[in-house]
């Protein structure tokens, strides 16, 4: 079955290879992909000599550089049901971008905007099973998380949100990728996240010859191990008896609501009655075997992508424990606006999506010059990504820092750095999460505690708190003593720290920190499978959450 989906993968591969020589050519075609799609809207309307507009010069000077709070207007249009306001084609559905410290926000999908994300998705997915053909014998699976609410629609009827990452492939290959999918997407309607957990694994356990696992943050992939180890024996039970039993209780032995949906009790109701004995025998063996038992349940696992950059490469570690000897692969800077870059094996980081959407380039330190294009990048420079796309974003601020590591053919490779628009501020300190990173990686050692945030708290001064999971109980002042040294060497932060606006570090002992994170970014707002790690979060109230005081 893949072999046959290699075939089908193999044009669009090759026209991205092609592209790699060229980027300015295919970035021109990018561009004028864009305009087409955009000419005529509301949107188009408000940009004074549209219409001319060829060039990427022309297009610069024309159209100012978005935010998604300046596209918020817009969108809530679209949700009514207006048309021809972003783009003339309709948007088919709403996607709840990620977020990294607060809410969702909903970017409009369409028929353009997906052939974009599949002129990246195709030849990264071709990339990976013409180079590594073991991954070409058995199912694979592919991130599934709750949506952590009932499907939606908007007042004007557009759906929102999608379960599964097939979604984004090409409309022929899905009948295809979800014959070899360990996991049906259906399990994305899961009400909670603990019963979401509890039934992918009956589905991966029952998959002796899974060879891909795919997911975006490390942390999830360690998150749903450790539920394989809580509900280990419940699992071996359900396999031995033919029974499916969802937890009533999440990790933290909170009741969970009774709120279902039918998609989501037609599927527990119809695995009833699947005995596979020898699967839970093999459970049982890899569960005596400890934290390395996963190698155990699926020998033939040959690939764990996932990301592996910025904040997400303090959790790789962590998540490659349990997989001993499964290669990983790191994934390119994929966002819900857009693609940015793709992992090839031979490069020296995820090359530039040069095929997909039109991107610029702004250098941090000259913030008010023009944006550079692709072909203009310069190797070990840093820079922030501008967007625009067939789904009516147009110079949109994307909030990324990538680094240029190297060149495919004339094409740059783009290391993620971090979010450049992460930065707290609550009297005037400036504190950005570049930063914070550097600070921790100083005070705290290689490698990192299993968890580690800094977050603000008003309070009377208002300060940082330090919240950290050790394995000893070392005492914690050293530890905030240092990161406040160290955030002193900054300007901004000692001035408010000399005026007594803000108070000193203090450093707070958790547990199961990155399962206690995850749930309160679920309740921000955020879905389980894009939650993003992070160094600094800047949403307060975090020392109520991790003290239980926040239900």
């Amino acid at each position: 079955m893949l072999t046959a989906t290699l075939a089908a993968l193999t044009p669009s591969a090759l026209r991205f290879r092609h592209a790699l020589r060229e980027p300015e050519v295919a970035q021109a075609e990018g561009l004028a992909r864009v305009l087409r799609a955009v000419e005529g809207t509301v949107q188009a309307g408000r940009i004074a000599h549209f219409g001319s507009v060829r060039t990427a010069r022309e297009f610069q000077d024309a159209v100012p550089i978005s935010t998604p709070d300046a596209m918020a207007g817009d969108v809530e249009r679209i949700a009514r049901g207006e048309t021809r306001v972003l783009t003339r084609e309709p948007v088919l559905r709403f996607e709840l971008s990620g977020g990294s410290s607060g809410a969702s926000k909903p970017v409009p999908v369409t028929r353009g905007l997906l052939g974009e994300f599949q002129r990246a998705l195709a030849p990264m997915l071709h990339e990976v099973l013409l180079r590594r053909p073991a991954v070409r014998e058995g199912p694979s699976y592919w991130s599934i998380s709750p949506l952590g609410r009932r499907q939606q629609r908007t007042a004007g009827g557009i759906p929102v949100g999608s379960a599964e990452d097939s979604a984004w492939f090409p409309r022929p290959l899905q009948p295809l990728l979800a014959r070899v999918f360990a996991v049906p997407g259906t399990v994305g309607q899961a009400p909670h996240v603990e019963s979401c957990r509890y039934v992918t694994l009956w589905f991966l356990i029952r998959c002796a010859d899974l060879s891909l696992v795919s997911v975006w943050n490390p942390s999830f992939l360690t998150l749903l191990m450790d539920a394989l180890e809580r509900h280990g024996e419940r699992l071996a039970q359900d396999l031995e008896q033919g029974t499916l039993r969802p937890p009533e209780h999440d990790a933290d032995g909170v009741p969970l609501s009774g709120d279902t949906t039918a998609g989501w009790d037609a599927l527990v109701q119809g695995l009833q009655g699947t005995r596979d004995p020898a699967r839970a025998h093999a459970l049982r063996a890899a569960l005596r075997e400890g934290v390395s038992s996963a190698r155990t349940l699926w020998p033939k696992l040959a690939l764990l992508s996932m990301w592996t950059d910025a904040q997400a490469a303090h959790a790789v570690d962590a998540a490659c424990r349990r997989f001993e000897g499964v290669e990983v692969q790191g994934k390119g800077l994929l966002a819900t606006e857009g693609v940015i870059t793709l992992p090839l094996f031979d490069a020296p980081a995820p090359v530039l999506a040069v095929r997909s959407h039109f991107l610029e380039f702004v250098e941090p330190d000259q913030p008010n010059a023009r944006p550079l294009l692709a072909h203009e990048l310069t190797a070990g420079r840093t820079y922030a990504v501008l967007l625009s796309t067939s789904g009516g974003l147009l110079r949109y601020r994307l909030g990324d820092l990538v680094r240029v590591e190297g060149f495919v053919h004339a094409t740059p490779c783009l290391r993620f750095m971090g979010r450049a628009d992460a930065v707290t501020d609550l009297v005037g300190e400036k504190l950005s999460a570049a930063r914070v990173t550097t600070v921790l990686d100083a005070t705290l050692g290689t490698p990192r505690p299993a968890f580690a945030m800094l977050a603000p708290e008003w309070g009377t001064p208002p300060a940082y708190r330090l919240f950290v999971e050790l394995e000893t109980d070392a005492p914690l002042e050293p530890t905030a003593a240092a990161v406040e040294r160290a955030l002193c060497e900054g300007h901004h932060y000692r001035y408010a720290r000399e005026l007594g606006q803000l108070g000193p570090v203090r450093a707070v002992r958790v547990q199961h920190g990155a399962r206690r994170y995850e749930a309160r970014c679920i309740q921000l707002g955020q879905r389980a499978g894009d939650i993003k790690p992070v160094d600094l979060h800047r949403q307060p109230g975090w020392s109520d959450w991790f003290a239980g005081a926040t239900p």
